[in-house]
């Protein structure tokens, strides 16, 4: 691998954790090998493996983090972990990421919104500016990627809804209100706003069971208050959001959500025991029970952060 990349790949590394250092964050790793609480980012291309107890390689660590924010009273967490995908040909795999890869997980308690937004923006300029500031002196980067690089850190992010973007959209695809937004249509909208960008409040069906769900909406346009950051060349390189403290809300999302129903015919397959995946998520849900608790939190994939300082459209193993 080139020596700058390697060098480029520390220092994207240590400039991330060091903001969360001084933003008061507390950083911990979490094990690899998981239950069903670890598998629940997408199950559609979890590993799963051939052991007697119903076992899979971790995707997230985010319910963890939810947890022990809650249970020691750490008002901000951060981890950093190894997340793994397969092509599952049972369902539809996303086909964005790569098998293996490093993603940095991140939870405050008593935050909003607003307090996210800001978090990601501030993180991602923090590692901006670093790279600018020691490519400069050493050269890591090339000047037409330096330039980029500056030009859009300048630019800054533009906040839109996904209901804004699904609108842009439809001037070039065939798009309805409710379908996830592919990379193609994550590109063109970088393209036609001519900056990176920050979209919000996703369509509740397509989103992670424990978004907060946006209260004043209707019924039939039900949104989240969360966040994918969409970085040119990129794509999604941070998902977050809100997350729900109505314990109602929360389990009956889980229970009737596509997330549970996956793990439940993987549950099947493996031991023929799929009723028993509903109570790996007890005492995550337990948490809220009469004990609303206001938080957010987000993932960073690193090799996405890479990819868009370097002006890549290849993803780059990180």
């Amino acid at each position: 691998m080139n020596k700058n990349i390697v060098i480029l790949k520390g220092l994207i590394y240590q400039s991330a954790l060091e903001f969360l250092w001084n933003e008061g964050f507390v950083g911990v790793p979490y094990a690899g090998i998981t239950n069903a609480t670890g598998s629940c980012e997408a199950v559609s291309n979890v590993f799963t493996l051939n052991e007697e107890r119903f076992q899979t390689l971790s995707q997230t660590v985010q319910l963890h983090l939810e947890r022990d924010i809650f249970l020691n009273g750490l008002p901000r967490m951060f981890s950093t972990n190894r997340s793994y995908r397969r092509d599952n040909k049972q369902w539809v795999s996303d086909g964005r990421h790569l098998n293996d890869f490093e993603l940095l997980e991140t939870e405050a308690l008593d935050t909003d919104m607003k307090w996210l937004l800001k978090h990601c923006k501030d993180l991602l300029n923090y590692i901006f500016i670093t790279v600018l500031n020691v490519s400069s002196k050493h050269g890591l980067l090339t000047p037409h990627e330096h330039h980029n690089l500056y030009i859009y850190y300048e630019k800054g992010f533009k906040i839109i809804t996904y209901t804004d973007a699904v609108e842009v959209l439809k001037t070039k695809f065939k798009i309805e209100w409710g379908e996830d937004l592919s990379s193609a249509y994550e590109s063109f909208l970088v393209d036609y706003y001519d900056q990176n960008l920050m979209i919000t409040r996703y369509p509740e069906k397509i989103k992670f069971f424990n978004m907060k769900l946006v209260r004043e909406d209707p019924p039939e346009r039900q949104t989240c208050e969360c966040v994918d950051v969409i970085l040119k060349n990129s794509g999604e390189s941070i998902g977050g959001s809100v997350r729900e403290y109505d314990y109602d809300i929360l389990k009956k999302r889980l229970d009737e959500g596509t997330m549970i129903t996956q793990l439940r015919e993987l549950k099947n397959m493996h031991d023929g025991k799929p009723d028993e995946v509903n109570a790996m998520f007890d005492d995550y849900l337990n948490l809220f029970k009469n004990n609303p608790v206001e938080r957010a939190g987000m993932g960073l994939g690193f090799g996405r952060v890479l990819q868009f300082v370097m002006g890549t459209k290849d993803i780059i193993p990180f």
